[in-house]
């Protein structure tokens, strides 16, 4: 049976782009909130590429980068998002926690829609783990952080700690007042994605 929580982990990226995803948010019987981000989803090395993803009503569709400004653009490597799917590596952690699907990652919830659009600025994530090993997302918020040239700020933490996050056992602001949450640039600009992100984790 078709799962559509969570695709296969060596799925072909086009593949889960252009069909399951489309697919996952109409077998869940998904309405889209008002208002709903376009998100720009480019994923670099072979098997790469880039879409754009929009969803309105009960319909998503995925299609080819097009000329218009996303609100959302996320980058990452083929590589960061095998880990994503849950491709083991041994230098990283697991990154979903039990009961968060690749699919909730990139749809809004309502909750999120004023959030997301409050945020507007480019940011890169870093999770640094064994050997050197680090796993790495840059995301741009808004015109500002889709049209800016590099990240604004990177946040980097280690595997430990987001384990804990993972878990439960360690809330995403509190890596931030214990220092291990390291911040270069706008302070701002995290504590915004830290809102984001302690939302979904806290939803889970």
């Amino acid at each position: 049976m078709q799962s559509w929580d969570r695709p296969p982990p060596d799925i072909a990226v086009a593949e889960l782009f252009e069909r399951w995803l489309p697919d996952a948010f109409a077998a869940a019987g998904h309405r889209a909130p008002a208002g709903a981000p376009t998100v720009r989803v480019s994923i670099s090395g072979a098997g790469g590429g880039t879409w754009e993803i929009r969803a309105h009503d009960t319909t998503l569709s995925v299609a080819p980068s097009g000329k218009d400004a996303p609100d959302v653009w996320i980058r990452l490597s083929v590589a960061d998002l095998r880990v994503v799917l849950g491709t083991p590596d041994p230098d990283l952690p697991v990154l979903l926690p039990p009961g968060l699907s690749a699919r909730d990652m990139l749809l809004a919830e309502p909750s999120d829609v004023d959030l997301v659009r409050q945020i507007s600025g480019r940011l890169a994530f870093e999770l640094e783990g064994r050997r050197r090993r680090r796993w790495t997302v840059d995301v741009g918020f808004g015109k500002a952080g889709v049209s800016a040239g590099r990240p604004r700020t990177t946040l980097r933490l280690d595997a430990a700690t987001f384990e804990g996050m993972r878990a439960g056992t360690i809330a995403p602001m509190q890596t931030l007042l214990e220092g291990r949450l390291k911040i270069e640039g706008d302070r701002g600009l995290a504590m915004q994605l830290l809102l984001l992100v302690g939302g979904r984790f806290g939803r889970r």
